[in-house]
């Protein structure tokens, strides 16, 4: 899942992350969780930013419609500090907690 303003994309990753590292299934305390990539559109071509993809809170499992508003939401935050020529390194470390019960997400 994915979503795109302007020159940024934002998308959801599955790249079987856990707590602690791998998610292990044989660990009923172990959620399997969502990464998150950011890409700017550079001449056309699709490029991660550097230090925008973390891990976050958010297990596979949510809702289409919470991990929707999810990048909505992530996008706006990394909007002004990327498009201003900033580092989202910050942004994106703030953004790795981001999770189904997050309060902007249910008021979206």
């Amino acid at each position: 899942m994915e979503f795109t303003r302007n020159n940024l994309r934002i998308e959801w990753i599955d790249l079987g992350e856990g707590l602690s590292g791998d998610y292990n299934p044989d660990d009923p305390e172990d959620i399997h969780l969502l990464r998150f990539d950011l890409y700017n559109s550079i001449d056309g071509v699709w490029e991660m930013v550097d230090d925008c993809s973390y891990c976050t809170l958010m297990p596979v499992d949510t809702s289409e419609d919470i991990l929707m508003k999810a990048l909505e939401y992530m996008m706006d935050e990394f909007t002004e500090v990327i498009n201003a020529g900033y580092s989202g390194k910050k942004t994106g470390e703030r953004l790795s907690w981001i999770c189904p019960d997050f309060l902007p997400l249910k008021d979206m």
